[in-house]
């Protein structure tokens, strides 16, 4: 049972103070101890809402807290899906770098391989094949670097 002073219950109802008086002195508010209960405010003014518009107000700013609360909980759990993807991604694309980066040391080898090989071939070759080799090996040099 919740008590009210005569000027919360005026308040709430929205109405006078005299009003409540009047009231409690005709016998339909009931008061104990200098206070009137809200079950007998219901009683004498059924067609009144005991929420006044400051409760309604502080009622709806507690709405707007929790829809805000809820909706940076989502943004939160965006958030991290979000870092989620973003580490997959750069984990494959790790991924992938490393495997282009030991594609480019076997190429350099097989050009380092291809170099030595042709240098080895014009020793051994006919004058007249060797300007053909020579661009060749030109060729691979500029590849390499």
């Amino acid at each position: 049972m919740i008590k009210l002073s005569v000027s919360q219950a005026a308040r709430r109802l929205g109405v006078s103070r005299a009003n409540i008086q009047d009231q409690i002195n005709a016998g339909k508010l009931q008061t104990h101890e200098g206070y009137v209960t809200t079950d007998s405010i219901r009683l004498a003014y059924p067609s009144h809402s005991l929420h006044s518009e400051q409760e309604s107000r502080l009622k709806k700013m507690q709405q707007i807290k929790a829809d805000a609360m809820y909706k940076a909980g989502a943004a939160d759990i965006i958030k991290q899906e979000n870092e989620q993807a973003l580490i997959t991604i750069i984990a494959s694309l790790k991924s992938k770098l490393y495997k282009e980066e030991l594609k480019n040391e076997h190429y350099q080898l097989v050009f380092s391989e291809l170099a030595g090989r042709l240098q080895v071939l014009e020793s051994c070759c006919h004058e007249q094949d060797k300007q053909s080799l020579n661009e060749l090996q030109n060729w691979v040099e500029q590849q390499d670097n």
